[in-house]
């Protein structure tokens, strides 16, 4: 196929509004012509210039097992032809949507119970904030409802999950974040270890500032703490040797959910099946996207541990029907992607992908496996500082 490359980078510039993009510049055409992408094979991609590249950050993190794979076009093309559409509301399913949350359920970390299904990672944490609230007030206990993030983790850019977001560029008039979401230190040993500090105390010190910011909150308003297993967009950095453990530790005493944001780090990106798999990390929910199907449809979910649903069915009699979803919700050609991906790629090589890692790298930094380019061992003395986020 070919296209007229002058004709549509004019189409595009005058009427697509591209995330983070500085608007006028792009307009007026100061930052030059978009990049017209139009295929991709394997871990390359090549643009309408007919200039070749390795796409080396998979997209947005998320075209796991590479571009043009045929057995997810045509799982996609199938159900679109036999059935391009159905709700889940009211008890409605497909057989796709539910072979593949049984998958789900049986292949993710911690006891988990249900999958419910949104579009993107930053409406399934929409999801999150939601059924923490929604738990609590069940539970008799309303102001049970703050939501504990980390300074430069990433949760998404909609209005909670934006707010989930520790680094303020997403915040910057915007009028985020949102009262009640709050934000604690960042676990990067490398950058914010004080002189001498070894990753061990580092992470008792962490996790004693998150005990405290509990205790100055109060135990009974704060609902969850969610956090990434490896931190992505704020800098794609492993956790320190006893990070985990000690957060975990935290949550526990004080009856503080967590939830496990695998949207990067699902299927396989640390090389373990889930990033809380790697770290020993027992999430209360789950959230996933992106690799879910490797970006072939939109699909993401917010899975649901076993503590927290079952609240919410014993609640039923007295409250009625869940009162939340999407018009996409568990859609099935998104479900077809997600099966054909999960057939093909983690089935079929499940006994090379580790569930669980020798104990001495559950928590290390240097023992993560990571695709991309990972910060230098955090064993130097020297003291580093990060490039401004205004965190």
């Amino acid at each position: 196929m070919t296209i007229n490359v002058e004709e549509i980078s004019a189409l595009d510039r005058a009427s697509v509004l591209h995330p983070f993009t500085q608007l006028k510049d792009f307009a007026t055409g100061k930052a030059g012509d978009p990049t017209i992408v139009e295929t991709g094979k394997g871990i390359r991609i090549k643009d309408a210039m007919g200039r070749e590249y390795i796409d080396g950050f998979a997209g947005l993190y998320c075209v796991n097992i590479g571009y043009g794979r045929n057995e997810v076009a045509e799982a996609i093309s199938r159900q679109a032809f036999r059935l391009a559409y159905y709700h889940s509301y009211a008890a409605h399913t497909t057989d796709e949507l539910a072979t593949l949350s049984a998958r789900l359920v049986r292949m993710a970390p911690g006891r988990m119970s249900k999958v419910f299904y949104g579009m993107s990672g930053s409406d399934a944490n929409e999801t999150q904030a939601k059924l923490v609230w929604y738990y609590n007030n069940l539970r008799g206990l309303p102001k049970k409802k703050k939501i504990i993030s980390r300074q430069r983790g990433y949760h998404g850019c909609s209005v909670v999950s934006g707010s989930m977001t520790g680094m303020s560029f997403y915040h910057d008039h915007m009028d985020l974040p949102l009262p009640g979401i709050l934000h604690t230190g960042t676990p990067h040993h490398y950058w914010g270890a004080e002189p001498g500090e070894t990753e061990r105390d580092f992470s008792a010190r962490r996790a004693a500032e998150l005990n405290a910011l509990i205790e100055r909150e109060g135990p009974d308003t704060v609902g969850a703490f969610i956090g990434e297993p490896v931190l992505g967009t704020g800098g794609i950095t492993p956790p320190p040797e006893g990070y985990w453990a000690a957060i975990q530790a935290v949550l526990k005493k004080h009856d503080v959910l967590l939830i496990a944001d695998e949207v990067i780090t699902g299927f396989g990106r640390t090389g373990s099946m889930f990033g809380s798999h790697h770290y020993a990390i027992e999430p209360d929910l789950i959230t996933v996207a992106k690799g879910l199907t490797s970006a072939y449809f939109p699909l993401s979910g917010a899975i649901v541990g076993e503590k927290v649903f079952k609240v919410i069915e014993e609640a039923a009699d007295r409250i009625g029907s869940f009162s939340h979803g999407y018009t996409y919700s568990g859609h099935p050609i998104g479900a077809a992607a997600a099966n054909a991906v999960i057939e093909g790629k983690w089935e079929a090589t499940s006994t090379s992908v580790s569930r669980r890692p020798s104990p001495s790298c559950r928590s290390s930094a240097r023992c993560a496996v990571w695709v991309f380019w990972a910060p230098s061992s955090s064993s130097r003395t020297v003291r580093r500082k990060p490039v401004s986020m205004r965190a």
